[in-house]
C-alpha cells in the first residue's frame, strides 16, 4: 500500500463516527418567586419594590417619581394609570407621537410576565401603546403582578398571554439601558432609559413587605 493509500485509508477509518442520539434535554427548571427576580434585577441595575397591594401602589411611584425626577413630567399609560388612579401623572394621548415625549422623565408601564432567571419585564403593545415613551424617558417604572413572575425564560415564553403578539409589538425589558462599548467602560442611559424600577404587585389583599 503506497503512503498516499495509506493516509486515504486512516481519513475513511476516523471520517463517520456513529452515535446514537442522546434524547431530548429539557431545560433545567428554575426558582420562581420574587426573590430570584429580584437578585436578577439588582444585577442588572435595577431597583425592587414590594410586593405591595394595588391601594398602596399609587404612593409608592409618587415617592420614586420624587425621589428620581422631582420636577420632571411623568407619563402613565393607560393600563397602568387605571391602576394607579388619579396622581402627578398624565396618560398620553391615543394619537400622540413619539417626537412629544422628549421631555419625558418617568414613564409607568404594567408589565405582564416576569422572568427570574435574568429579570426580564414583558411589557406588551397593549399596555405601552406609546412605544417610544419606554425608551425615551429618564427613568423607566413597571408594574408586574407577583403572579406573573416565571422561573426561566422558557417558562416565560409559555406564560405569555394569548394576545400578547396580538398589538404592533412585544417588549422584553431587562435593566436601565447600558453599554461597554468604549472602553469597556459600563454607562447606563446611554441609549434609553437612566433607571429601571420594578414593583410589585401582591395578589389579592396581601400587605406584602417591603
Amino acid at each position: 500500500m503506497s503512503g498516499r493509500e495509506s493516509i486515504l485509508a486512516r481519513l475513511r477509518r476516523g471520517a463517520r463516527r456513529t452515535a446514537a442520539h442522546p434524547g431530548e434535554h429539557p431545560a433545567p427548571q428554575l426558582a420562581a418567586g420574587f426573590a430570584p427576580f429580584a437578585e436578577a434585577l439588582r444585577a442588572a441595575g435595577g431597583a425592587h419594590h414590594g410586593p405591595l397591594p394595588q391601594n398602596k401602589l399609587a404612593a409608592k411611584v409618587r415617592e420614586i417619581a420624587a425621589r428620581r425626577a422631582p420636577q420632571g413630567r411623568v407619563l402613565a399609560e393607560p393600563s397602568a394609570a387605571a391602576l394607579l388612579g388619579p396622581g402627578p401623572w398624565e396618560t398620553p394621548a391615543p394619537d400622540a407621537a413619539g417626537h412629544g415625549f422628549e421631555d419625558a422623565a418617568i414613564t409607568i408601564a404594567l408589565g405582564q410576565v416576569g422572568c427570574a432567571e435574568n429579570a426580564a419585564v414583558l411589557v406588551t403593545g397593549r399596555d405601552a401603546p406609546h412605544r417610544a415613551l419606554l425608551f425615551l424617558c429618564r427613568h423607566l417604572l413597571l408594574l408586574l403582578p407577583l403572579r406573573a413572575i416565571a422561573g426561566d425564560f422558557h417558562s416565560a415564553l409559555a406564560a405569555l398571554p394569548l394576545n400578547a403578539l396580538a398589538h404592533h409589538h412585544c417588549t422584553w425589558i431587562c435593566g436601565p439601558s447600558k453599554t461597554a462599548d468604549i472602553e469597556q467602560t459600563l454607562v447606563q442611559g446611554a441609549h434609553g432609559p437612566l433607571s429601571l424600577d420594578v414593583i410589585a404587585i401582591a395578589p389579592g389583599g396581601e400587605s406584602g413587605a417591603q
